[in-house]
């Protein structure tokens, strides 16, 4: 009984609280607006283009100096075959193996090589490389390579 007189004492204290006295909205404070003076015209001369130099052949990257003569680097090669199918074919398995890594098929007479990789660093290619045994891949090296080329 006693239990049943507090739950009923309780219940009309949590409703009276909620329909209660209500509270005041209070609408936001506006801030001032700061009127801005007119501007000037642009009087400025803009400068000369400057003259086009003509990008260098073999160049296809441009950094903040101008064109890219070479960029060195490290490559994982993880595949060679005498022709052109079976590289592309491996190609594409690496492709899917290594979601994030970039895959290569050069031409070196009489071989197409696969590799795999464009680091900066060979202790970045050496992950790669230990990646690619840990895939399966048997006789892969680091290679250092222009990867502007």
């Amino acid at each position: 009984m006693k239990i049943k007189k507090l739950s009923v004492i309780l219940l009309l204290a949590i409703l009276a609280g909620c329909f209660g006295k209500k509270q005041a909205v209070q609408e936001p404070v506006k801030e001032p607006i700061a009127q801005e003076q007119a501007k000037q015209p642009f009087t400025e001369i803009p400068p000369a283009e400057p003259a086009a130099t003509p990008e260098p052949q073999g160049s296809q990257y441009t950094g903040s100096k101008g064109p890219v003569q070479s960029v060195w680097g490290w490559r994982v090669q993880i595949f060679a075959s005498a022709t052109l199918e079976n590289a592309r074919k491996m190609a594409e398995e690496a492709r899917w193996k290594f979601g994030d890594q970039q895959v290569f098929i050069s031409e070196a007479e009489p071989y197409y090589k696969v590799q795999v990789g464009n680091n900066l660093t060979r202790q970045d290619a050496d992950v790669l490389k230990r990646r690619a045994k840990a895939l399966g891949y048997k006789g892969v090296f680091v290679i250092e390579v222009n990867l502007a080329e």
